[in-house]
């Protein structure tokens, strides 16, 4: 037996050994199977199947603000966090100071019934421990993480410099890196290589990243980071805190291929030749390129998983851990972060991904909402491999304006595929300087809806913890194409055709997805691993599947995969191929073209996906889905021991899906995710099926139980006849609940004596930062603080300084006395309103408890003011950032940004940014009076053409509930009363108007740092982008007939 097959042959048996002998810990195991012990727990479940946002620690951090954060999340119903460090974190990371207050935390945690789970890095991407791993380990980064080829006619003199040296003779090429003096001068064909470092970035603490494939660096990554924590809070691994999350760890390249030290050694023992006169297939189409390429990524994939995935893996189960995480899933079928992400994600105990952005697009190979091929792979290791739990960092970059129609239409589309733990990235320790603009939103106080968004975190508890129950049993495997992508990718040539495999399997498995089909995905790697046949199956871990599926542009398997194919076949088992491959390991092999030859007759071959195949091949016997329509619908079933889970999905935006579906059952239970009550849904029974009918709006949901045995202790709720509106007793009143708003980004920037006009803050402050030795600029916004290499360098002359002036015109004479100026962290300027020197108020804060306010009433004058801010020396903690101007007033546009009016009369239904309040972004309330006569009847409000992130709803003083979603409507039966009734709905805004990003027309749904930078000039208020809010027509109250 070669020593490649002993390899993996050990390793199938270690792998199967630490997956049966894995602990499970409590968030991962199978522990809900029955539908009681579900009703039991689904109005209230446990923390553990809370949401768990990244509990962002940006800035100094304080026992009080842990205090204040920690109730809070608590309150707004995530029982669990994530403590994750990112830029402009000032606190000292892994020092005692930071130790202390993670295990302050873990205590609170403890007190408040919540879990605190941590995260490994300083940002990401994971293994550098915030710098610390290339400080005390140079080997980590300074051997070389890639090789780029140059081609000479002659060998230069230099030629000693190379690393390796080829020269093609008779068609192949021969190393003559020893041998350079025979070479010397000669004309030839040569093909030197050079080393490639990861380069050194304030990202990383001023260090580079580091080598994951190199033997030991991710042992002193655990050393650094986890055994740094298991000193502290170890005695509560397991419990408080269940877990850690690792973010990204990647092995890309520096430039041309990746390379570590031990490359070509481990490469000639798993495939028996030289990878090194082989390079030259890795950077052009030339030799037997496809086989190379194949066992170069191959090669890379195994290390990865052995040398980072696997000890940490190994780590978490000794410490009682959950090792959970992500790494960068969307490029595939690109091999440059790893080859195979699929095949990384058996080796978490609870598997993740990351679904970012506000941006839905089901049809790209590399969207991120949208891309069902990314979590149905997640959704399909985790069957594989027995994990009940899987996670997705949800939602971060998605921008100011994300509404809640928005959370559930996302968050329930990937719910449907797969997704069971929510982790909302990310919630803002601080929004002060830089902070702000990484990726919004934020999850947490600051925003406007922050008071209702525990309506939607305990949809997704009670979704996570019913989604977590019972089991998904596919019959149908779909092995992916990846292996074949491979051998059109190296990190430095890529063919057209790795791109259009990718393509043709995103459309593939999406025809499938939307037909309703219920399948596994298959990674080669996984099934390397795991895979096995029994009787007419093939089973892969703790899945077995009657069919497996070759889809189109499959030109290679891999030579484990064959042999179970072959075995599957033989043995009576389903193989659908919708391309021959023709290669096995990368390598053109008859043994392929004579098994498929041999069972012509059992192996079915297809072209094209059609609806009338689909029903042949792919349809459950047991549940079918019928005249669906309209909108987009996704569905979700798990078997419980006493029936079955059913969640349907419309992911579209813009119309209801309507459709009817059977499956094996008795009766038909909804769960009301949104209230946590449990009742009847109408059902028609037949023998041992029964049927419903579906008709859900747009981003609207439902959640069934399907019983084996019919149920009678749930009511059937009234439905909805036909409705009346009930006449207004009055026009519609209409109040700004909080202060106007105005941001004001440009400044004027006097910087050792050269004034610079109408700078955008974020310009003014990299110019600053530059001046004073920061070469990247502002370091707050990208560079991660290794011990004190930031705060360690505020230490400036006392001749030093800046000064930054910000100006805004009052036009006219009015009531300027609720007039208040807000300025991020005061202590750091001297701060003067048209020369006069003023004071913050005392125990005052707005927004964000670092932004503090100033009674400016008194020094205000028509015409152009200014608010001059002014530190010297200067300081490392002075970024220039917005000023606001708060009070009652309105706004309208100027040739240069705005100019503060008298406030306006009454306001009117339409958008607030035409009412005076462009960035006004908090609520507007809206009454009106209704008279009812009668009271037997169901009252609903209805919102119709409204723009907002939530509405609130009180009648007559007292709150109702909230509106949040299609349709738009809120049952207020309860609260209504014989004779007049006074209605008000709440409309609530976003940060998007007041905090941007307003210029360089940004595209709608992807919000990140970069959309701040690079505005060149100052320009008229009405080139802002800004979206409307409010309602554009008035609120309507419903009188509804029902029916039973």
């Amino acid at each position: 037996m070669k020593t490649g097959n002993i390899f993996f042959l050990l390793l199938i048996i270690i792998t199967a050994g630490l997956i049966k002998g894995c602990k499970q810990p409590a968030a991962t195991r199978a522990g809900i199977n029955d539908f009681d012990t579900i009703a039991a727990i689904f109005k209230s479940p446990p923390a553990e199947f809370t949401t768990s946002p990244f509990f962002v620690w940006n800035y100094r951090i304080t026992k009080e603000e842990i205090d204040r954060f920690m109730t809070d999340f608590s309150n707004s119903g995530s029982s669990q966090v994530f403590i994750h460090p990112r830029p402009g974190l000032i606190t000292e990371y892994l020092s005692e100071e930071w130790l202390d207050l993670v295990e302050y935390t873990v205590k609170k945690g403890r007190d408040l019934g919540m879990k605190v789970w941590l995260y490994d890095e300083n940002s990401y991407p994971s293994g550098f421990a915030g710098g610390h791993v290339p400080d005390r380990m140079p080997e980590s980064y300074n051997q070389g993480q890639g090789l780029l080829m140059k081609e000479f006619d002659i060998l230069p003199d230099t030629a000693d410099k190379f690393f390796l040296c080829l020269k093609e003779e008779d068609g192949k090429y021969i190393g003559i890196t020893s041998g350079l003096e025979n070479n010397r001068g000669k004309s030839g064909k040569y093909l030197l290589f050079h080393k490639t470092y990861y380069s050194r970035s304030g990202w990383f603490g001023d260090f580079s990243y580091v080598d994951l494939l190199c033997p030991g660096v991710t042992q002193k990554f655990l050393e650094i980071t986890m055994d740094t924590y298991e000193r502290r809070i170890g005695y509560d691994f397991g419990k408080t805190v269940p877990g850690v999350f690792t973010d990204e760890p990647e092995i890309s390249s520096p430039g041309g291929i990746r390379w570590t030290p031990d490359l070509f050694e481990t490469f000639q023992k798993t495939w028996g030749y030289d990878l090194k006169t082989n390079l030259p297939s890795l950077f052009r189409e030339t030799g037997n390129w496809k086989k190379v390429r194949h066992n170069y990524t191959k090669t890379l994939l195994q290390m990865f998983i052995d040398r980072w995935a696997k000890p940490y893996y190994n780590y978490c189960e000794e410490k009682g851990l959950i090792f959970t995480g992500h790494y960068w899933e969307h490029l595939w079928p690109a091999m440059n972060h790893g080859g195979d992400n699929m095949a990384m994600y058996a080796w978490f105990q609870m598997p993740g991904i990351d679904m970012l952005f506000n941006q839905f697009n089901d049809s790209s190979a590399r969207a991120q909402f949208g891309n069902i091929r990314s979590v149905k792979e997640l959704a399909s290791a985790a069957n594989q491999t027995g994990r009940q739990r899987k996670l997705s960092e949800t939602y971060g970059g998605g921008g100011w304006e994300l509404t809640f129609t928005d959370m559930k239409r996302l968050g329930d589309w990937e719910y449907a595929l797969g997704v069971n733990f929510m982790n909302q990235h990310l919630s803002h320790y601080s929004l002060a300087g830089a902070r702000k603009y990484d990726y919004p939103p934020t999850f947490s106080y600051h925003e406007p809806w922050w008071g209702n968004y525990k309506y939607i975190n305990d949809h997704y508890a009670r979704l996570s913890m019913t989604l977590s129950a019972g089991k998904q049993i596919n019959s149908i495997l779909i092995i992916e194409p990846t292996t074949s992508a491979w051998l059109y990718d190296s990190y430095t040539a890529r063919n057209p055709q790795c791109n259009t495999i990718g393509q043709s399997f995103q459309d593939f498995i999406s025809i499938l997805e939307k037909s309703q089909v219920e399948y596994d995905l298959g990674s080669e790697q996984i099934i390397k691993d795991l895979g096995s046949v029994k009787g007419r199956k093939l089973v892969v871990g703790q899945c077995s599947y009657k069919t497996v599926v070759l889809p189109p542009l499959t030109e290679n398997i891999d030579l484990s995969t064959f042999k179970l194919l072959q075995k599957f076949v033989a043995r009576g088992g389903r193989l659908i191929v919708f391309s021959t491959p023709s290669l096995v390991d990368g390598n053109a092999d008859e043994s392929l073209k004579s098994f498929f030859e041999k069972y012509a007759d059992r192996i079915s071959h297809e072209e094209n996906l059609t609806a009338d195949l689909i029903t042949k091949y792919f349809k459950d016997q047991e549940t079918n889905f019928t005249g669906v329509s309209g909108g987009s619908l996704y569905h979700h079933r798990r078997v419980l021991a006493d029936g079955q889970i059913l969640f349907l999905v419309n992911s579209s935006l813009d119309e209801n899906v309507i459709g009817s579906v059977s499956t094996d059952g008795a009766d038909a239970i909804e769960m009301n995710t949104l209230t946590g009550e449990i009742y009847g849904y109408p059902n028609k029974s037949e023998g041992n099926s029964v049927s419903i009918t579906f008709n859900l709006p747009p981003a609207g949901s439902l959640l069934l139980y399907i019983p084996k045995n019919r149920k009678t202790d749930y009511d059937m709720p009234e439905v909805p006849e036909e409705f009346t509106r009930v006449p207004g007793a009055s026009s519609m009143k209409i109040r700004r609940d909080y202060d106007n708003a105005i941001a004001i980004p440009f400044c004027d920037l006097l910087l050792d004596g050269k004034l610079s006009r109408d700078l955008h803050n974020y310009t003014a402050a990299d110019m600053v930062y530059k001046h004073y030795g920061f070469k990247d600029g502002n370091p707050w916004n990208h560079a991660v603080q290794f011990k004190t290499n930031i705060t360690g360098r505020d230490k400036f002359d006392a001749n030093s300084g800046f000064t930054a002036e910000y100006h805004f015109n009052i036009k006219g004479k009015f009531d300027y006395s609720s007039f208040r100026a807000v300025i991020e962290r005061p202590y750091l300027w001297k701060v003067y309103i048209n020369g006069t020197g003023i004071e913050p108020e005392e125990n005052e804060w707005w927004l964000d408890r670092e932004f503090a306010v100033f009674d400016i009433s008194s020094y205000l004058i028509q015409g152009n003011n200014t608010i001059t801010l002014k530190t010297a020396p200067v300081k490392v903690y002075a970024e220039i950032e917005p000023v606001y101007i708060t009070g009652d007033f309105s706004v309208s546009p100027a040739s240069k940004g705005w100019l503060i009016e008298a406030p306006s009369g009454s306001l009117r239904s339409g958008s607030w940014k035409d009412q005076g309040m462009p960035f006004y972004s908090w609520t507007v309330t809206y009454s009106r009076d209704f008279n009812v006569e009668q009271q037997n009847s169901i009252y609903r409000v209805q919102l119709n053409d409204w723009k907002g992130t939530i509405a609130e709803v009180s009648v007559n003083g007292k709150w109702a509930g909230v509106i949040a979603f299609p349709p738009y409507n809120l049952n207020v039966t309860k609260l209504i009363q014989p004779g007049t009734n006074t209605i008000d709905v709440k409309v609530t805004g976003s940060l998007k108007n007041l905090m941007g990003p307003h210029f360089n027309d940004p595209a709608p749904g992807m919000t990140g740092p970069g959309h701040w930078r690079n505005v060149k000039n100052y320009p008229d208020g009405r080139d802002y982008q800004l979206l409307d809010y409010g309602l554009m027509e008035d609120f309507e109250l419903l009188k509804i007939k029902t029916y039973l």
